[in-house]
């Protein structure tokens, strides 16, 4: 590309880098930005745009691109990283301006070969940032499941499974899932599912309960569901759901008990002296 003002950013890189900086410390509070320093972002941001026009096409796009994602995961705004962008842009005129032999609108003209990398670029800030926004948000939301979904080791083989709150589709594939990581991890025999924290019974969530104790069965655990209000069991009754196949107790303590005895266990009260 014949462009005076092309050959010219390349000659001076480091000028206008030097200028990019000055103008990002009157503006910018932070010192750093996703983990680097301002400075060191300032220059690498003028040397990828001096790469576009040396045989690198790209090579902004894929700088912003790795940056941004570093920005967001560092909890820092991308927003300084686009004035940083547009910056850099003003540092260029600032600086090759008073260096070119063009005429003004020639230099405009010319100038203007460095805006489409420069938007290209900060299309692809936008674009990482929500998606590293989205896996992040998808990494927080699967945490908080496992943490309301926990499989707790109650005795010698026997875990307890208490639910708490609303069961969609994705919280009962949790739930399948932690259950049956948890079998096999624990080597467990019996497992109590507790459903006294969860307000309101359905055919679906009855469904999702269903096939939960049906996987554990494959991977030879016993079930007992604990923790069945009298509502609860109205519920069932009332929408027809079949719990023949499934052993249930109204406490988590008959749960156990029961949960013993198939383990050879015996509850055995100790009288006091």
């Amino acid at each position: 590309m014949n462009s005076q003002v092309i050959g010219l950013f390349s000659q001076h890189q480091e000028a206008i880098s030097d200028q990019l900086q000055t103008t990002a410390a009157s503006e910018l509070p932070a010192k750093t930005l996703g983990g680097q320093t301002i400075s060191s972002i300032s220059q690498e941001l003028v040397a990828g745009l001096a790469l576009q026009f040396q045989g690198k096409p790209g090579a902004l796009t894929e700088l912003v691109a790795r940056l941004s994602g570093q920005v967001v995961l560092a909890g820092d705004s991308v927003d300084n990283l686009r004035l940083l962008l547009d910056r850099m842009l003003e540092a260029t005129i600032a600086v090759l301006q008073p260096l070119a032999t063009v005429t003004p609108e020639q230099f405009l003209q010319e100038i203007r070969e460095l805006y489409e990398p420069v938007d290209l670029a900060k299309s692809e800030l936008i674009r990482v940032a929500l998606k590293t926004q989205q896996e992040i948000i998808r990494k927080q939301s699967r945490a908080l499941l496992e943490l309301s979904t926990p499989v707790i080791p109650l005795f010698d083989n026997i875990l307890v499974v208490p639910l708490i709150g609303s069961i969609d589709s994705l919280r009962a594939k949790q739930v399948m899932d932690n259950l049956l990581e948890g079998i096999v991890e624990h080597k467990a025999e019996v497992v109590l599912i507790d459903i006294s924290g969860v307000p309101i019974v359905d055919t679906q969530i009855a469904h999702h309960i269903m096939k939960t104790v049906q996987a554990a069965r494959l991977l030879g655990a016993r079930c007992i569901l604990v923790g069945i209000r009298p509502e609860f069991a109205q519920t069932i009754v009332k929408l027809g759901i079949d719990f023949n196949d499934i052993v249930t107790k109204n406490s988590l303590q008959a749960g156990f008990e029961l949960a013993l005895t198939w383990d050879n266990y015996k509850l055995q009260k100790i009288d006091e002296e």
